[in-house]
């Protein structure tokens, strides 16, 4: 009890930093030091003066030694977690001791390093995690995203795309999320899409159409990569933001994902996706009907959806492996070429649709084949080459090879003399014509090897 008496009266007069480290040891000593029921209660009351403290440093380490305590006085925490942002940071990034609507209220009003720590914690919980994604920074939310500890809900993984989207890192993280939610992963999709059709030349009107297409084949490409479960929850998610169109339904399937058109029909029809399937592959005109009907789809395009269908169906029944990249161009080239149907707006804008499809498939396509051609030129040339008659191998016994060395060997060297012999003329007479009448000759310089010094001789003997 003395001990305690004599800290708080020496902390009247003594300096910042050593009050600052007194803070500490204090906070030790009430966490490991056997002490009295009296003394724990003036310790805990000594630590409670430290919060009027007017130097941020003591209060800091007080923050910090209460940060990793173990069932610390609340009071202390929560007025520490109050504080200036800089002596607030160690609790809210570490203590156990604040509750979650603490924290939520803590996000709502803080500053953006203080929203920082709270995302960075070992432990998020949902509401917290709410909190954050409709209140937080960017740079919080961040920290929030790649942080494995922290468990948040579909609703504030669509926040977080809403919110922060168009930014590309943003997307990145959340994307790298597997349990972002097909509601969220599919609006990120569309964002991306919106940034890849950012062209200063196109009017509005046909960048929005250019981000709904970009975003329409690439939410049609992933649900092919992923399961039956993933496919429902794509759909009930379009569905969910008023995403699921006729057009879109209609790409799919010209894009070959049958499987995607399955779920939107069992999920629109309330049939079960067994009874959907089974009628899609016997091409029982009726029962489609009746499935389409209930779906709520216009009827006018119904034949449009129908002869897509068959036309799939036959085309997957008789091809090869060689032409699939161009089943797609084949199929609504198809559907084009024999629809007969009855003709209103909303068949006029899908056989539109179908046009426009059919001509990048078209382009697809083209370039599927030419690819094709020219690696079969390839691997003709490679046969044909491989066809011609290799040269006749002679063997040659040592001496005739070291004779025949010995020749090619003179060879080169008189070739090379000849060379030497040429160039050096070349100069001598070109030196000479610029010479004036008054100058001494230069000497040749000295040769730097054997095959020079002997073309030198050579040179000399010339001149």
């Amino acid at each position: 009890m003395l001990i305690i008496e004599k800290l708080v009266s020496w902390m009247d007069t003594a300096p910042a930093d050593k009050r600052a480290r007194a803070a500490s040891a204090l906070v030790r000593a009430w966490q490991v030091a056997e002490l009295t029921a009296e003394q724990r209660e003036s310790a805990e009351a000594a630590m409670t003066c430290m919060l009027d403290d007017p130097d941020e440093e003591v209060r800091l380490s007080l923050s910090k030694a209460l940060a990793d305590a173990v069932e610390p006085p609340r009071h202390l925490v929560l007025a520490l977690a109050e504080d200036s942002a800089e002596v607030s940071l160690p609790v809210l990034a570490q203590s156990l001791a604040l509750l979650d609507g603490e924290l939520v209220r803590l996000v709502e009003r803080g500053t953006e390093e203080q929203q920082a720590a709270i995302a960075r914690r070992p432990f998020l919980a949902e509401g917290v995690s709410a909190a954050l994604a409709g209140h937080g920074c960017k740079f919080a939310c961040l920290i929030m995203i790649t942080n494995p500890a922290a468990r948040i809900t579909e609703d504030s993984f669509h926040m977080l795309a809403e919110r922060f989207g168009d930014c590309s890192h943003a997307r990145q993280c959340l994307f790298a999320r597997p349990d972002i939610g097909m509601r969220a992963r599919t609006l990120l999709i569309e964002k991306y899409a919106a940034s890849l059709a950012e062209d200063e030349e196109l009017d509005r009107p046909a960048r929005e159409l250019e981000t709904l297409e970009i975003a329409e084949k690439a939410i049609i490409t992933y649900a092919a990569e992923v399961g039956d479960r993933e496919n429902r929850q794509i759909i009930e998610a379009l569905i969910g933001r008023e995403k699921l169109t006729t057009a879109f339904l209609l790409r799919a399937i010209c894009m070959g994902n049958l499987t995607l058109y399955c779920h939107a029909l069992s999920v629109l029809s309330g049939q079960s996706t067994d009874r959907v399937e089974r009628v899609l592959k016997d091409h029982r005109a009726n029962a489609f009907h009746a499935i389409y009907e209930k779906a709520g789809l216009p009827a006018t395009a119904e034949p449009v959806f129908f002869a897509a269908l068959k036309s799939w169906s036959r085309h997957l029944g008789s091809s090869t492996r060689e032409d699939a990249a161009r089943l797609p161009y084949r199929v609504t080239r198809e559907v084009l070429a024999g629809y007969e149907g009855r003709r209103d707006v909303v068949v006029d804008e899908l056989l539109i649709l179908l046009r426009r499809i059919c001509t990048d498939f078209a382009r697809e396509s083209a370039r599927s084949k030419v690819s094709e051609l020219a690696l079969r030129h390839e691997l003709s040339r490679e046969e044909e080459m491989e066809a011609l008659p290799r040269p006749e191998e002679v063997d040659l016994e040592p001496e005739q090879l070291m004779e025949f060395a010995e020749n090619l060997a003179e060879e080169l060297a008189e070739l090379a003399l000849e060379d030497k012999y040429q160039l050096r003329e070349a100069r001598r007479q070109l030196d000479a014509a610029n010479r004036p009448q008054n100058v001494m000759p230069v000497m040749p310089v000295r040769p730097s090897s054997l095959l020079e010094h002997e073309a030198g001789q050579d040179f000399e003997q010339a001149a």
